[in-house]
């Protein structure tokens, strides 16, 4: 492959290649290395990643600002060593400074163990004000997968200064979290996503986009080098992005969206039509390495509500099993609602939080309805490519076709293959198990998929190839192959990670596939993954990542054979990886 100007400027065989090269050409010998497309996840959050990576909270701010521990261990051990490991905390830490302790469950963390679910039986509010009492405290789940649960606990330092600090449009939401938290610690909603950018590092924007510019260079040593999400409403994160971007400091693409969180803040926006004029006509707009791809609102659009008929009760997941129309499934879609006017005003709709087909069926029909009253025609709908996200309890296979009919694009977290299928059969049975992630019938049907991870894994010895070996074998936790006609191939689920998800993110014209005028985004591998006996793949490793003419990753052994320093913050910072 010949890389000219951060782009693709020819591939072939390796005498087509070295006639191109000219004196001032730099050559690197890969040694019959297998080189892939860079992966482009379609959901994902580093902007809540960043600050529960220790190492990069650590290395970015001072003492006097945060101090940051994380436990590894099983759930028992992880507790019995809390006390000490915030004494630890305590003493490190400047008096009115944040502290921060994080619980990491490892990926083989179970989970249906029952001690996972700690807040307020392994660990109390009176214990946090005890052991803290002179700093304000968070202690929060790290998981790795999704059914490992995510609850956090704030003392009463932390609450007290949270309640002070919060913003006066966002008091509503804010207040009701922090009510709860008064009584035992545990907000009412999670506080992790606005406390960083809009509290503790509000006036601190230089550190806030050093732990957001590192977070982004960790993930692309799990081979993420473009990643789709919203940037949500907070100032800190678009200022940021917007700094690293013009200072050309962005080692990986973002692909943003505008997302109104929290939910109240919905329909006060959407009355200025400035806003929504703007909106619905940015899509693609944007550099090189941040551009926007839609507006969503809603955070679990359609209330969580399947049509699926429950065998013995209804799973945790899900808050209802219902048919509609009833009420609380609803969700953001009903006419004159801002998803609504959106759609209207001919803006595309990038769906967060997708889950339940009766969700499904409240999209679709919005999209065609609301184009109609806006004047579209059936190809100017097919054109908007709206999307929807995560696949968990959708789509049944009737509503493929209305997918395929409006031109829809769609994201998978992968992940609900392996953590959800046993719960989805115990509850609705071996039928309707199809309805999580059924990549097999959506590309028989054409439909563009991009897969997502929607988890940190930074601190994990594992990468995006687990992600596909889940639908490549379709293997649940508890060992047993979920609905195996929704199996892909090995290089179908490459496509998804890289050239359909382009799509997704619509840049399909330069990102996703290794060809002449593709920026030259690529991935070298330990092993070939088109290759290797499938139980392999999750231990397939990145050795280099390579973002243009940027190398952000090169592992240890890859870069001291090539003569190169080793570098990038997994390998920099202790990540897994500094030993790859």
């Amino acid at each position: 492959m010949a890389i000219r100007d951060k782009k693709v400027l020819a591939v072939g065989s390796n005498s087509d290649i070295r006639a191109l090269a000219g004196p001032d050409t730099k050559l690197i010998d890969l040694k019959g290395r297998t080189v892939v497309p860079d992966f482009i996840m379609t959901h994902n959050h580093p902007i809540d990643w960043a600050p529960v990576v220790p190492q990069i909270v650590n290395s970015v701010a001072s003492p006097d600002i945060a101090t940051v521990r994380a436990i590894y261990g099983q759930p028992l051990e992880q507790f019995a060593k809390f006390p000490q490991v915030l004494g630890e905390a305590v003493r490190v830490a400047k008096p009115g400074s944040w502290i921060q302790i994080l619980f990491v469950w490892d990926i083989n963390v179970k989970s249906d163990d029952p001690d996972i679910w700690w807040v307020g039986k392994h660990v109390t509010k009176e214990q946090l004000d005890r052991l803290a009492s002179n700093n304000p405290l968070i202690v929060q789940s790290r998981e790795a997968i999704l059914r490992q649960g995510r609850e956090e606990m704030l003392n009463q330092k932390a609450v007290d200064a949270l309640r002070k600090a919060v913003l006066p449009d966002r008091e509503a939401g804010i207040k009701r979290a922090l009510d709860a938290a008064e009584i035992d610690g545990i907000p009412a909603g999670s506080v992790r996503r606005w406390m960083w950018p809009e509290v503790i590092l509000k006036d601190r924007i230089d550190l806030w986009k050093k732990m957001l510019q590192l977070d982004n260079q960790w993930w692309t040593a799990k081979g993420q080098t473009t990643w789709a999400s919203f940037l949500y409403h907070y100032p800190n994160n678009i200022k940021a992005y917007r700094n690293l971007d013009r200072r050309g400091e962005m080692d990986s693409r973002v692909a943003w969206g505008w997302g109104a969180i929290p939910g109240e803040a919905e329909k006060r926006d959407f009355q200025d039509p400035f806003l929504v004029a703007d909106l619905a006509t940015r899509e693609g707009t944007g550099t090189d390495n941040l551009w926007y791809i839609g507006t969503g609102l809603g955070n679990t659009d359609g209330g969580g509500c399947t049509t699926a008929q429950p065998r013995n009760k209804t799973p945790e997941e899900i808050r209802a099993v219902q048919l509609p129309p009833a009420g609380s499934c609803a969700g953001a879609f009903q006419p004159d609602s801002p998803a609504w006017e959106l759609v209207k005003q001919v803006g595309r709709y990038m769906a967060g939080h997708q889950w339940g087909d009766v969700s499904i069926d409240l999209i679709t029909s919005m999209i065609m309805n609301a184009s109609k009253v806006g004047g579209l025609t059936p190809e100017e709908i097919r054109a908007r490519h709206h999307v929807a996200d995560h696949m968990f309890g959708w789509p049944r296979p009737d509503q493929i076709p209305i997918l395929k009919e409006l031109g829809m694009y769609v994201g998978g977290s992968d992940m609900y293959v392996y953590d959800k299928s046993r719960v989805w059969m115990e509850n609705y049975g071996e039928n309707t198990l199809d309805y999580i992630v059924p990549r097999g019938g959506l590309v028989a049907a054409g439909i563009y998929q991009g897969t997502e991870v929607d988890k940190p894994i930074e601190l994990t010895d594992t990468n995006l190839f687990l992600q596909l070996y889940w639908v490549i074998t379709r293997k649940a936790e508890d060992g047993k192959v979920s609905a195996p006609k929704e199996k892909i191939s090995r290089e179908i689920a490459l496509k998804v990670a890289s050239n359909w998800a382009a799509h997704y993110v619509l840049k399909e014209d330069v990102l996703g596939s290794l060809e002449r005028g593709k920026f030259a985004d690529y991935l070298v591998l330990d092993r070939d993954y088109l290759t290797i006996p499938e139980e392999e793949i999750p231990d397939v490793r990145v050795l280099m990542t390579v973002v243009g003419d940027k190398v952000t990753h090169p592992a240890p052994s890859l870069a001291n054979e090539l003569g190169m320093k080793p570098t990038g913050a997994a390998v920099e910072l202790g990540g897994p990886e500094a030993s790859y």
